[in-house]
């Protein structure tokens, strides 16, 4: 066989090995429909990311404003595009940003975004969320900059706090499934429970003594209620009753979710009312067995 002949008949099998190969590199690169479908859920589970959508606005386009003692920022682009969203990210960095609250740059994310408690959530959870984050139609929308009023916070306060302060939630090796553990995984790291449910101290850190008691002052200046199970101030609300409102918003007495309570359970693609009734009475009997604590909130 001649030097062009085997050229000719080596290339055609590297042809034939890469046409063969494509299909499974495909399936290998494109996430599955039921991987997509438990990252919706997830997505769902934490309120629907509602804190990347202006209400009426394109779905995680970000420009969401929160002020704070230190300024005030805007929620991030987190839809696909490339060039102001994160379209661009590879999937281990937004794993990155989301667990420990870092851009691919290095730069520190304010914790607004909820870093220390979705550190808890577990490695299939995160890569499923991903993958649905992907999905979502890609929205070209700068960030409007922060504006930090307190010299060096980000160089050197940010730090500090987060080092002194901040809470920290540890995966679990895989996600529960079921029971109060499930139900304890659900508020702690992904719907992120205690972010407004818990008071906070003169640091602004979540005084986690009082796990989920009520804060007077909580997100957008909103009186947010004691769930603990404390018998005159807290959550008497049965299992069921509980299980009902997150799925349906509506209280035992008649009234109905409002505000960002409101916002979380319907969400933006999917939010708590999309949870199974089976994680929802998880997250009621979790509810039932943390610590009472007594503390009125309002009249």
């Amino acid at each position: 066989m001649g030097v062009l002949a085997r050229r000719a008949r080596h290339l055609a099998v590297l042809l034939l090995v890469s046409l063969v190969s494509l299909p499974a590199l495909a399936s290998a690169q494109a996430p599955s429909a039921a991987e997509l479908a438990r990252g919706k859920y997830i997505f769902g589970a934490t309120g629907g990311c509602g804190c990347h959508t202006v209400p009426k606005q394109p779905v995680n386009a970000g420009g969401r404003r929160y002020d704070g003692p230190y300024g005030t920022v805007y929620s991030s682009n987190i839809t696909p595009d490339r060039e102001t969203g994160i379209g661009g990210w590879t999937d281990e960095q937004i794993i990155t940003a989301t667990r420990l609250g870092r851009r691919p740059n290095g730069e520190r994310l304010i914790p607004v975004h909820p870093y220390t408690v979705f550190n808890g959530m577990s490695a299939d959870d995160l890569k499923a969320l991903v993958a649905f984050l992907r999905s979502v139609p890609p929205v070209k929308q700068a960030k409007q900059p922060k504006k930090i009023s307190v010299p060096m916070f980000e160089s050197v306060f940010l730090p500090a706090w987060l080092a002194a302060f901040a809470p920290r939630e540890s995966p679990p090796t895989s996600a529960p499934t079921s029971g109060v553990a499930r139900g304890e995984y659900l508020v702690r790291a992904v719907a992120h429970c205690g972010e407004c449910h818990t008071p906070r101290t003169m640091t602004m850190a979540t005084d986690n003594t009082r796990f989920l008691a009520g804060n007077p002052k909580g997100p957008e200046e909103s009186e947010v209620p004691n769930i603990t199970p404390d018998k005159t101030t807290g959550l008497q609300w049965s299992e069921e009753e509980i299980a009902d409102y997150l799925g349906s918003g509506n209280k035992p007495d008649g009234d109905v979710a409002g505000g960002l309570m409101g916002e979380v359970i319907e969400g933006t693609l999917a939010g708590y009312k999309d949870l199974t009734k089976a994680d929802r009475l998880a997250i009621a009997q979790y509810l039932k067995t943390i610590l009472p604590i007594k503390n009125k909130i309002g009249k």
